[in-house]
């Protein structure tokens, strides 16, 4: 099984290019794409995604939160997975912004991450009270995510993947690791629970002294980078990992696709 995960910044923008895009990536059986910048009232554009992929189930979902997500008319953040064969979708109700979709199917689990990015704006609850900002909402993330993440370990194998707006280690990052607060201890939570939980950022673990990234600032001068996109598999899977690898960065996001083959049982 071949798993691509890729933070498309803007899936209308290239929306037909789509099936090229994928044959040049391998023809992935799973392909997780985030920040696809499409809300629940473009039925168009929803109706373009679930077609883009002949051949590809699409699951997705998008930000319906009218309290949190106002910049581009709410048109923000969304995730979708286009996979091959029959999966089931996995309910997430406490996902309001569009940032998860999950999996799966006997035996294994996928779910599609687009972690949030921690600010100091405040973050509402359906009520209007302010439940902190946005730094707090944050690792409320993380934490929900990786419970996610471990409840589906019962049924068998999980591989998450995608954008998860943290940069691990000092490594994977230039020209410096964001080691104030809260930033730092986002990070360090989000680690501890990686280890606890049994998984393995399966890159890093094939890839130990290699410094590549999956973010690039668009205009800087100088190197501005960071590895926020990685795919973390269940201790259990990563045996059947065969290769594991950053792909170049394609025109038409300031994100690099990452991959993962896998020789799974059938």
């Amino acid at each position: 099984m071949r798993l691509v995960s890729w933070n498309i910044e803007n899936a209308t923008r290239c929306m037909g290019a789509l099936p090229a895009i994928v044959a040049d990536l391998g023809t992935p059986d799973v392909l997780c794409l985030q920040e696809l910048r499409i809300g629940p009232q473009d039925g168009d554009a929803i109706h373009s995604l679930q077609r883009a992929l002949p051949g590809y189930q699409c699951h997705y979902a998008l930000a319906n939160d009218p309290r949190n997500v106002t910049f581009r008319g709410g048109r923000m953040y969304g995730v979708a997975t286009f996979a091959r064969g029959r999966w089931r979708p996995e309910a997430t109700p406490w996902d309001l912004e569009g940032r998860v979709i999950a999996i799966r199917k006997r035996g294994i689990a996928v779910v599609n991450v687009y972690a949030v990015n921690g600010t100091a704006k405040p973050y509402y609850e359906e009520t209007g009270a302010v439940a902190g900002d946005r730094h707090d909402l944050k690792r409320r993330f993380q934490s929900r995510i990786m419970d996610l993440g471990r409840a589906l370990r019962r049924d068998g194998g999980v591989i998450m993947a995608g954008d998860w707006n943290v940069s691990r280690t000092a490594q994977d990052t230039h020209p410096r690791l964001r080691t104030e607060e809260p930033h730092a201890q986002a990070r360090a939570e989000l680690n501890a629970r990686i280890v606890a939980d049994g998984f393995v950022d399966i890159w890093r673990a094939r890839h130990e002294t290699e410094r590549r990234y999956t973010w690039f600032k668009r205009g800087s001068r100088t190197l501005d980078a960071a590895r926020v996109d990685y795919i973390l598999v269940s201790d259990d899977l990563a045996s059947a990992v065969r290769s594991a690898e950053i792909l170049e960065l394609l025109p038409h996001s300031d994100h690099a696709p990452i991959m993962v083959d896998l020789a799974l049982a059938r």
